[in-house]
């Protein structure tokens, strides 16, 4: 009677296969995604660190060129003060100079002294 109970999966440990074999397919299968999420991962913050140095040199190439920019328009609002063609350009793109950038670039006139 007791043999009845007994099915062909089962082995001598008590162990059923049909339970263990799926198992091992989901803990290799999870393993699998694990590693391929590092790889993943790592090969992203590769990339990123590579940006990141590959930046640099752009933005210090913006900031010469903003400078040139920057003495450009200060040297046509210089050249505005004695000619109608830079002071026609600066009025007409609305070139101004800041308070204390005019006192950085502008030369400096002598005041006029009172005579007694």
């Amino acid at each position: 009677m007791s043999e009845q109970y007994y099915t062909e999966s089962q082995t001598q440990g008590g162990f059923k296969t049909d339970a263990f074999i799926p198992l091992i397919l989901l803990s290799i299968s999870l393993i699998v995604l694990l590693g391929w999420q590092v790889c993943n991962a790592s090969t992203q913050r590769n990339q990123f660190q590579a940006a990141i140095t590959h930046q640099q040199p752009a933005v210090d190439q913006s900031k010469q060129a903003q400078a040139s920019l920057a003495k450009l328009a200060t040297d046509l609002l210089v050249t505005a003060k004695t000619d109608d063609t830079a002071k026609a350009i600066a009025t007409k793109f609305g070139i101004q100079q800041n308070g204390a950038a005019a006192d950085t670039s502008a030369p400096a006139t002598p005041a006029a002294s009172a005579t007694p």
